[in-house]
């Protein structure tokens, strides 16, 4: 979803203008704000474990979701 990449990559940067074309796309309010929640919370734990050095668990590449 580009509008969660540009979360990721540079929230500050999000207009009024980006949120709008969700709303076109049918996105309901409470939508668009768990979508920019999860974003953030996922980078939020992200950067606290590599500030921890918790190693990845790439659970993905190996086909599952949890340990």
């Amino acid at each position: 979803m580009v509008y969660v990449k540009q979360i990721t990559e540079d929230a500050a940067r999000s207009t009024h203008a980006d949120v709008q074309k969700l709303r076109d796309a049918g996105w309901k309010e409470d939508q668009i704000a768990e979508a920019v929640y999860i974003t953030a919370l996922f980078a939020f734990f992200n950067r606290v474990a590599d500030a921890f050095g918790v190693p990845s668990q790439d659970y993905l590449s190996k086909g599952r979701t949890t340990p």
